[in-house]
This record gives structure tokens, sequence and C-alpha cells, in this order.
């Protein structure tokens, strides 16, 4: 069998489990070949989703809101997620520091460095409205993707990172710090952040292989969740990607990856219903979801039952 995955960036501690079941032989051992698609390859020209909507790849790995994105197009994508590498949030919105920006409320008239997402920009002003500001922030999209920089050289105040990763890198490669915004503690129910998603024929069409992948990922993920420190020295030793060079950082990332990495009672991968229900019902409260004609949707108008499945793990 073999399975494509379109990776969301270059490789990092993000795809640990992915990547450690392929040192570990869990794939091989499946007789599946996967193939992890880079988007260095192509320069980030297509999003990992866009990929899976073209058909171009079996699996991706995107946030919540890509999913809800291609099923609300005007002519919707049926994307659906299948597992969630994370059962906590590990993402927030960070500031330097040593800034003067204390709390969201401050970021008004402030600049976010943004992905150009469909939701994101609008999120991040929920959360300034949230805690008692306008929301009224100046949009950069700048032309390298990671962000974080932006914020460290000071040519954003803002922007929104994977603290286990960009925390890390921040702090070992330049000895900076953030102060993190983090959603749910400012009335924001978030969804889950990355997924494993695909097209809904491939739920049918590639039923085994998508079965055998998170079946092996998951081995995967737990060796990293119980196992950080022996989990980083075999992506430094088995990969040869720049990502995986600096080990004490490797090190680091996964050790505060770890613990978003299983549920509080030790599942791997299963969404939960009302998790999803919320958030997007939040997104439609606040106007956040609107159809790509910029019109508010409504909740007659969306069906969140559509937009996941935890069928691969009965």
């Amino acid at each position: 069998m073999k399975l494509s995955l379109a990776l969301d960036w270059s490789p990092n501690t993000l795809h640990a489990g992915y990547f450690v079941a392929e040192a570990k032989g869990f794939y091989e051992d499946e007789s599946l070949e996967v193939y992890f698609i880079n988007p260095e390859d192509d320069n980030y020209a297509k999003t990992p989703a866009k990929k899976l909507a073209d058909k171009e790849v079996h699996l991706a790995i995107t946030p919540s809101e890509s999913v809800i994105s291609f099923n609300t197009l005007e002519e919707s994508i049926p994307l659906t997620a299948v597992a969630a590498a994370l059962q906590k949030d590990a993402s927030a919105i960070v500031v330097r520091a040593d800034s003067e920006i204390k709390r969201p409320a401050q970021l008004d008239g402030k600049i976010f460095a943004s992905y150009n997402a469909r939701f994101e920009d609008d999120i991040v002003r929920q959360l300034i409205k949230n805690d008692g500001g306008q929301g009224d922030i100046q949009i950069s999209n700048p032309a390298y993707l990671e962000m974080w920089r932006t914020v460290a050289d000071g040519s954003a105040d803002a922007t929104w990172v994977f603290l286990p990763w960009e925390g890390s890198k921040a702090e070992l490669e330049q000895d900076l710090s953030f102060r993190s915004f983090v959603l749910s503690n400012y009335g924001i129910p978030y969804g889950y952040s990355p997924l494993l998603i695909t097209h809904a024929e491939f739920v049918s069409s590639e039923e085994e292989a998508i079965q055998t992948f998170l079946r092996t990922a998951e081995k995967g993920w737990r060796h990293v969740a119980e196992n950080p420190e022996e989990a980083a020295e075999l992506l430094h030793e088995y990969f040869d990607h720049a990502n995986w060079q600096n080990l004490p950082m490797i090190k680091k990332s996964l050790q505060m990856l770890a613990p978003h990495i299983l549920s509080e009672d030790g599942q791997w991968g299963f969404m939960n219903g009302t998790r999803w229900l919320d958030f997007v019902e939040w997104m439609i409260e606040t106007e956040v979801l609107k159809d790509v004609n910029g019109v508010s949707m409504n909740i007659g108008q969306v069906d969140t039952s559509m937009f996941y499945t935890n069928d691969f793990f009965k």
C-alpha cells in the first residue's frame, strides 16, 4: 500500500509522531509506503488542504479552520478530519516578552503578522475584543513563513505560533522569550490543530491505507508522548533535514509538546464532537464565519458532523 501526506510546513516537531513511525519501521512492518510531501519542494505554492482538495495527496496536515473553510465554499469541497495530532492546543498569539503589550486588548493599533488564512485575522480581532479592545489591528503578510522572526526583529508586534516549535527556536536561536495569549483563556473555544484530514472520497476508497497509517502513526505519537528525549534523538539520527539537526532544541520542543499529545484518558487522535460544534457556533455568533462573499453564515448552513469522523478509531 502507498499513501501520501502533505505537510503544512517543513518537517518539525508538530510532525514528530509520523516521522518517528518511519524511523522505527512501523510503516514497513505494515507493508505501507508513506510519502511525505514537503511544502518546501514547491516553495509553499499550494497549501496542503488545496493539494488534498485537488486529490494530489491522500492526507494533509491542517488546522480545523481549513476543514471549515473548504466545506463552506460556494461549491463546497468535502474535506474531512480523521485524527487530531494533539488533544490540547499548543498554539498562542505571541508578542515579545519585553514588549509593553501585556494583554490582547493592547494589540489595538499594532501590527499582526498573518498567514492570510481565511479566518485567522478575524479570530485575532475577536480575541482583542474579548479582552476589552476594539479589534483594530494592522495586518501584514510577510513573504517568508517563520512568522516569529517578524516579532523578533520588530517588523510586527504579534503573530500566531506553536509554542513548542517556534517558542523553542526563538529561545535557543536568539535567546528570545515570548509573552503568549492562549485563545481559550480569552473565551475562544478553539478547535483542533494540527489535524490529519482527507478527502471524503478517500474515506472509503483508501480506507485500508488510511486505517493502517493511523494505527502506525498512533504508535509513533505515543512513543513521542512517553519518550520525548528518545524520540528527539531518533529524529536527529535518522533524518537529515536541517530542522532535525539541533538536538537540544528538538529535545526541548518535544518535552514541551508531549503533554499535548494524548487526552486525559490516554487517547490519541479521537475528536470530540462538542469541541467541533462549540468552535463553529462561536465563529457564527461572533460573525467570524462568513461565506466567501463576506456574508455571515448561520448554524442552519453548517453541519459539523461532516467535518470529521472517528470511524477509524472504532
